[in-house]
């Protein structure tokens, strides 16, 4: 049961993304990673300190061995969740793979379909009132050029105020400046009694 003053923040991405290892990178936790993407099908608040959860959300895209129907569902139960009231989503955390961002957004651009990832962070932005913190994960998968390349991507959608990271959860390369910032931001909203979070 999630108690009424608890507080959270959201961990999104799409499958495969590496939304399980930045919450136990984040949290010590060991939550399971699927053998296949696109297998969380519930959302799973992980206690961090205190009365501060993160929480773990299914990828958004196509979930395994699930009908559309309930496709839908959990998609209506994550926005739910999203529009809780003002101050208990502290703020947002969007998660995508750098290595195949680029590439993907490029296809889908020639549909003239806005990639997911930019219509998630535009909605994630609107509906918690607070400045998500992107992640861009796999850095260790892509050149520099490419790094620029999705950099310039998020320039041109004109995307409301964030906070970019480059990271490599698999190297860790990065992930100690994002969970020093996320921990700021902590203490800056809730007060000095969040810093044993460690």
């Amino acid at each position: 049961m999630i108690m009424k003053n608890n507080y959270f923040i959201t961990i999104t991405g799409r499958p495969n993304s590496g939304k399980s290892s930045l919450i136990n990178y984040l949290s010590h936790s060991k939550q399971s990673i699927g053998k296949y993407a696109g297998t969380t099908v519930r959302i799973s608040p992980i206690p961090l300190v205190r009365n501060l959860h993160l929480v773990d959300f299914p990828g958004f895209g196509r979930i395994m061995k699930r009908s559309k129907k309930e496709e839908n569902q959990i998609k209506d139960d994550i926005i739910l969740f999203l529009e809780k009231p003002p101050g208990k989503i502290l703020f947002p955390v969007h998660i995508i793979d750098s290595s195949t961002f680029y590439k993907m957004v490029e296809s889908l651009e020639k549909k003239g379909i806005i990639p997911i990832d930019i219509e998630m962070i535009t909605f994630l932005a609107e509906v918690t009132r607070t400045s998500p913190f992107i992640v861009f994960n796999k850095a260790d998968k892509v050149s520099e050029q490419q790094q620029n390349e999705n950099l310039i991507i998020m320039e041109k959608y004109h995307l409301p105020e964030t906070r970019l990271y480059e990271i490599s959860l698999k190297t860790k390369q990065g992930c100690s400046l994002l969970k020093k910032d996320i921990k700021k931001s902590v203490i800056d909203i809730l007060g000095k009694k969040y810093q044993q979070w460690d």
